[in-house]
């Protein structure tokens, strides 16, 4: 994209962004639009005149929080007499454009889950109150032309390789969200990494509402596996991650490309959501528990990783119409046998406009987080034992940067912690460089973090 002219003042614009990667990756874009067009992005809400919050729709917790941040915003722009803009983008937009442009008459500009473009307009002063967009099959997708301005540590960075879901779960309202699936071509992710490396980046996170579904409204059809093979020709990456994979849809070929190619990390983030087959049923996730144990046997499988251990992520929900105790008792067993290296557990939210929300057999709320509770609680336990086991082995540790804890401490994150979510690596040597692959040795551990040293004796006093 050419640099954008405009005849407007230079504002100081203020982001709030909220929500998942996906939506990191959108509020980049905005930043990207920002910059390219002559404007300047400030830390400081009082600092700016132009007031932004990318918001979350997804369930209810984050559909409070983002109108939390919205009225906190708002309460900015009445306590000054500086003239000041409030622009609500996002997933909750898209999904209340009209309730919301009724209820907060202080917000200034509204932009759906696809109007990160329209933000150069309402800058220039000419964008329109209701700026959302509907959602269609052709509706706006980035690419490796679109501006974008990295908000984290130049070394790793997210990249959205799809838009979209065409999945008909009971229970998510992603589809009105975000629309219909739509994929980038081969060679435009493959370029953005190539932009991203050229940059200092050696790590890429791969994301989608549906990554396994990569490819398919694309003419002529293509796959992720094709995606990957590509991807791995990109000097300069050190891991390849991949998130959101659909149970039923990893494929024997996406396997063995995790298991052989260097590049891509032993690391895969599938959204088991339950075992229990007619809770899946009531959900309509088109499997049931035969093939999500068939999936963890694969991954476990030492004849096709050999000596490798693959870290499996995997989100539950819990509390889902028509879950019985008996239901949630072969979901806790199958937690308690041990293979999920890393778990998010969610309470279900009774979403309008979802199957979910009509379905018989309520579970009360106070019951679903007893249960969510109970889950991670044996989760932690379970994960305690295993990085202690880690103690006295060595480990390579991508560096991150100073530790929160300390700044005489760095962190960093082995293959099997991706970022924000999986805990870190504290490294007790202050010499490594952030963007660098270290040899360390585990010292202490915890359910979450771990703690490392680059001096190989420091392991065995």
């Amino acid at each position: 994209m050419g640099e954008i002219t405009t005849t407007a003042p230079a504002k100081k614009v203020y982001f709030v962004s909220l929500g998942c990667p996906k939506n990191q990756v959108d509020t980049e874009i905005m930043l990207g639009v920002v910059r390219n067009a002559g404007h300047q992005v400030v830390d400081s809400a009082e600092e700016a005149d132009t007031l932004v919050v990318n918001t979350c729709g997804f369930i209810e917790a984050a559909k409070e929080e983002s109108v939390a941040a919205i009225l906190e915003l708002a309460e900015v722009k009445r306590q000054t007499d500086v003239p000041r803009q409030l622009v609500v983008a996002g997933c909750l937009s898209q999904r209340y454009p009209n309730e919301l442009a009724e209820e907060l008459p202080e917000v200034d500009h509204f932009l759906g889950s696809a109007d990160m473009l329209g933000l150069e307009r309402v800058l220039n002063g000419v964008g329109p109150r209701n700026g959302v967009s509907p959602l269609h099959r052709k509706a706006y997708l980035y690419d490796h032309t679109t501006p974008r301005t990295l908000s984290g540590a130049r070394h790793q960075a997210y990249v959205k390789i799809a838009e979209g879901c065409d999945r008909p779960c009971a229970f998510c309202i992603i589809p009105t969200l975000r629309g219909p699936q739509r994929s980038r071509a081969i060679l435009s992710v493959v370029d953005e990494a190539q932009q991203l490396v050229d940059a200092g980046t050696r790590e890429i996170c791969l994301i989608a509402q549906d990554s396994t579904a990569y490819g398919r409204d694309l003419e002529p059809r293509t796959t992720l596996e094709e995606l990957l093979d590509a991807l791995v020709r990109v000097d300069g990456l050190l891991w390849i991650r991949l998130h959101y994979a659909y149970p039923s849809s990893v494929t024997n070929g996406l396997v063995e490309r995790i298991a052989r190619e260097p590049r891509i990390a032993t690391y895969l983030d599938v959204p088991l959501q339950h075992v229990d087959s007619n809770v899946l049923k009531k959900m309509r996730r088109g499997y049931g528990e035969a093939r999500v144990r068939e999936l963890v046997e694969r991954l476990r499988d030492p004849a096709i990783f050999g000596g490798k251990h693959l870290w499996l992520r995997t989100t539950l929900l819990v509390g889902h119409p028509g879950e019985t105790d008996e239901a949630f008792q072969r979901l806790y067993d199958f937690v308690a046998e041990g293979q999920i290296d890393h778990l998010g557990v969610f309470p279900w939210s009774k979403e309008e406009g979802t199957a979910s929300a009509l379905q018989p057999g309520r579970v009360s709320e106070g019951v679903a987080q007893e249960r969510a509770d109970a889950l991670m609680a044996l989760q932690a336990e379970l994960c305690h034992a295993r990085r202690q086991a880690l103690v006295g082995q060595a480990i390579d540790v991508l560096v991150d940067g100073p530790s929160a804890e300390s700044e005489w401490l760095m962190e960093g994150r082995h293959e099997g912690q991706a970022p924000e979510i999986d805990g870190t690596v504290i490294l007790t040597d202050g010499s490594a460089t952030p963007g660098s692959l270290v040899r360390a040795w585990v010292t202490q551990a915890d359910a979450h973090d771990l703690v490392a040293s680059l001096d190989p004796e420091a392991a065995h006093r």
